[in-house]
């Protein structure tokens, strides 16, 4: 367990050099978060503010770590018989081990006690910041990166001492995880009790810094399509673009670089699947939060020691997107291909499913290169069955990096001549005036248009009514998601019975 040094004692304040951005509580108003900039070189800093101990208050804090780390094992076991809560059995702890500590020097050990015994020790003011979306810790000494959905990947004043803290806290990791790590074994995959995704590297043995490991956080709150509106990714006619196409079962692929948001774009788009409709997401580790009342989230089940393991069965990728298709869902989501289970995915779409999956790459040309060759190979003719493809990229606006869709495609078929796959650009973002730009064609509302025995004209004006209604929810600050999906509820039940 971390003693996380540097948060027992001040944090570093900001100077006349640098200018404050940012300022918020997190963890019960017990932690101080200020994000500033240097005047001198522009870096953004994220300083960490918790509760001060003085040198006294400090010996009693490591006393007791010690003295409840020894009595864990019986404390868990008590907790259990009892059906009392660990803060509750760390509070009476300290009262009758410390009853002199009381007031304000009583609350600050409580929180650090908390903190460590309850929380991610070191970490847990990042983890508990709404703001933030990974932690990455690059090794013992070294500053914690995190990337803040305000202002991009900023480091921060939390570090881990040294190669044995560290060790100890990946450890830590491992066990709330469910999983071992060792010399050994000492690579870390795992998912935590919060549905956190830890990767980890335990010791030097592959690491020449020593130990690492980052952090992806999980939304307990499904990210929307308001979100994506609000955050400047997507304008809200994109958004009714595709609460239309996903409405009227057209497969898509979300695609950009790691990092970059595609799985959180696509939780979101999958918000406006119909309500009476089934979805079944595939996943390596779970990160999809769709709010979906007909939905099956599987994970696969890989060990590499699994096999030594009589009766137990490997479930990879490949194995549960050919299950799903037996089921008879609407939607097939799949949260990144990258391999064999591609293929099946395609297979799944050229047998009338509709899919939905993200993928590395950077262009069109790329995406196709990385289809049609190995480990996914599939066949040009095949990938004529996707419908959409949506691009999502970093973006640098000043000193700033933003998220944003950049590029929109609807797949038509394949060349005459060349036989090159042939696609329509739909929407693309311009970055000299941070606007999304609308082609004025898309293949697709002609087909729906066909389909739905509507003009393209009276296509557009449901879309553009669409278009001001997620607008009109992303810029009230009090919309949920239980406005959001009662919109969606309503506007496409008026649509299916040809209301719209």
């Amino acid at each position: 367990m971390t003693e996380g040094s540097d948060s027992m004692q001040d944090s570093p304040k900001p100077s006349p050099d640098f200018r404050v951005l940012a300022e918020y509580k997190v963890s019960n108003s017990e932690v101080k978060i200020r994000i500033t900039r240097s005047a001198r070189d522009g870096e953004v800093m994220y300083h960490v503010e918790e509760p001060t101990l003085d040198t006294l208050l400090i010996s009693e804090l490591i006393s007791l770590r010690s003295e409840i780390t020894d009595l864990l094992p019986d404390i868990l076991t008590d907790m259990k018989t009892e059906d009392i809560s660990l803060s509750s059995v760390l509070r009476s702890f300290i009262d009758e081990r410390r009853p002199w500590i009381k007031g304000d020097s009583l609350r600050r050990i409580r929180y650090f006690l908390g903190r460590d015994f309850e929380g991610y020790g070191a970490i847990d003011p990042l983890v508990k910041d709404h703001l933030i979306e990974d932690i990455s810790c690059d090794g013992p000494g070294l500053p914690i990166f995190l990337y803040h959905r305000d202002f991009g990947s900023i480091k921060s004043n939390v570090s881990f001492r040294d190669t044995a803290e560290l060790d100890s806290y990946i450890i830590r990791l491992a066990q709330i995880s469910g999983k071992s790590v060792s010399v050994s074994s000492p690579i870390l995959d795992g998912i935590t009790k919060d549905g956190h995704r830890v990767q980890a590297v335990y010791g030097s043995e592959i690491s020449s810094r020593g130990p690492a490991f980052t952090l992806r956080l999980f939304r307990e709150k499904p990210f929307t399509p308001i979100d994506i509106i609000r955050s400047g990714t997507a304008s809200p006619e994109i958004m009714s673009y595709l609460w239309l196409m996903i409405e009227s079962l057209n497969s898509a692929l979300i695609v950009g670089a790691p990092g970059s948001g595609k799985t959180s774009a696509l939780n979101s788009l999958l918000t406006f699947a119909p309500v009476n409709t089934k979805i079944f997401s595939i996943e390596e580790t779970r990160e999809l939060n769709i709010p979906h009342d007909n939905w099956v989230a599987a994970e696969t089940r890989e060990n590499p020691d699994i096999s030594m393991q009589k009766g137990i069965a490997q479930l990879e990728l490949f194995d549960l997107v050919t299950m799903a298709m037996r089921q008879r869902p609407t939607y097939i989501v799949v949260g990144e291909v990258r391999g064999k289970e591609t293929y099946a995915l395609f297979q799944a779409m050229a047998t009338g499913h509709t899919t939905y999956s993200t993928i590395h790459a950077d262009s069109m040309e790329s995406l196709m290169n990385r289809l049609e060759n190995e480990p996914m190979n599939i066949p040009r003719v095949m990938i004529t069955y996707l419908n959409i493809v949506v691009f999502i990229n970093f973006v640098k606006q000043g000193n700033q990096t933003v998220r944003r869709i950049t590029e929109i495609d609807e797949l038509i078929g394949i060349g005459n001549d060349n036989r090159e796959i042939l696609y329509n650009r739909v929407f693309w973002y311009d970055p000299a005036t941070d606007e999304f730009k609308f082609s004025g064609s898309s293949s697709l509302y002609n087909r729906l248009s066909e389909q739905r025995y509507f003009s393209v004209d009276e296509l557009m004006v449901e879309v553009r009514e669409r278009s001001n209604l997620l607008k009109e929810l992303a810029e009230d600050p009090q919309t949920g998601i239980s406005q959001l999906y009662e919109l969606i509820r309503e506007r496409s039940s008026r649509w299916a019975t040809g209301e719209g």
